[in-house]
């Protein structure tokens, strides 16, 4: 029997972020299949030997993921797509433009954030691209606090906005939308009906095959709406990542230190710590730190109730 088809590594790495759990795998002609799961969506990732992979299973924000992945890392010929984000340099031009991303959304721990930064004029755009604005998943932690402090001083106060909302902010704000692709939705249409104004297109890290529909309608008439994967190759999608990015990880200090211990990262090695906090604050302390409606905190739970829920 041939060996299991492995995930190709940055799609693992983006699965990991975004909190998504392989709950099973098997054997298929040329490759192998994963179930996986995230909160209370599914889908099949096939994976085959030639490196390709397919997505299958009902729609959900989940496919939406993974077509993403697909499409972005696939030119019309079947190679892998060369993007302006593997040059390290945003894509530029003199259009004003408002970029839109989010960071935590995918991490077990700590906020959701979303945040907006309009660029007004080319000469803005560039003094961004000399300071290395690039995506946030590409600056090492120990940067992205003083770049997003020049991206502030450069760009002015006026022209960010960023949203942070802590777990139980987040679980309230997720259940009276639906779910977190709504959620989404809802906060990139504020930083639109606040920023849109004086520019010509605005650009949105895409977070399902929705996105667009719900966007639309808060665009200004005339303005250009873009929304796409990988958009952190546009200059202003790159600095609004790293605002993101730069408050979630400001938040998740604050938050370990109010656990006494730091809180890590992502949403598959997260378990010892969750349980270490409940056993110190309680499920109420979870509550405070962790975004609880992931399969995460069922895990988290069981040793605590001795595998009965």
């Amino acid at each position: 029997m041939n060996p299991p088809t492995e995930v190709p590594p940055d799609l693992r790495l983006l699965l990991d972020r975004e909190g998504v759990e392989i709950a099973g795998s098997r054997a298929i002609d040329h490759g192998t299949q994963y179930d996986l799961a995230r909160d209370d969506e599914t889908a099949k990732l096939n994976v085959y030997h030639t490196g390709k992979i397919s997505a299958g299973g009902r729609t959900s924000g989940l496919r939406d993921l993974l077509e993403g992945w697909r499409t972005s890392h696939t030119s019309v010929g079947g190679t892998r797509a060369s993007t302006a984000r593997a040059g390290g340099r945003p894509v530029l031009d003199g259009t004003p433009r408002l970029g839109i991303d989010e960071a935590g959304k995918g991490d077990y721990f700590g906020p959701l954030v979303v945040a907006g930064v309009r660029i007004t004029s080319s000469a803005k755009a560039k003094e961004l691209q000399k300071m290395g604005v690039r995506d946030s998943k590409d600056i090492r932690a120990s940067g992205i606090g003083s770049i997003s402090e020049r991206i502030l001083e450069t760009v002015g106060p006026e022209n960010v906005r960023v949203v942070s909302l802590s777990p139980d902010e987040y679980e309230a704000r997720r259940d009276a939308a639906g779910n977190v692709n709504r959620l989404l939705g809802e906060l990139d249409a504020g930083i639109i009906s606040e920023l849109a104004n004086e520019v010509g297109v605005v650009v949105v890290d895409e977070f399902a095959r929705s996105a667009r529909d719900h966007l639309e309608p808060f665009v200004p008439r005339g303005v250009k709406l873009e929304v796409r994967p990988r958009a952190e190759d546009d200059a202003a999608v790159a600095a609004a990542s790293i605002m993101a990015r730069a408050r979630q990880l400001q938040e998740i200090e604050d938050l370990s230190e109010r656990v006494g211990f730091r809180l890590p990262l992502g949403a598959t090695h997260v378990v010892d710590a969750g349980r270490r906090v409940v056993e110190e604050l309680g499920e109420e302390g979870l509550a405070e730190v962790a975004k609880t409606h992931f399969a995460t905190t069922r895990r988290v739970l069981e040793q605590r109730d001795g595998g009965n829920l």
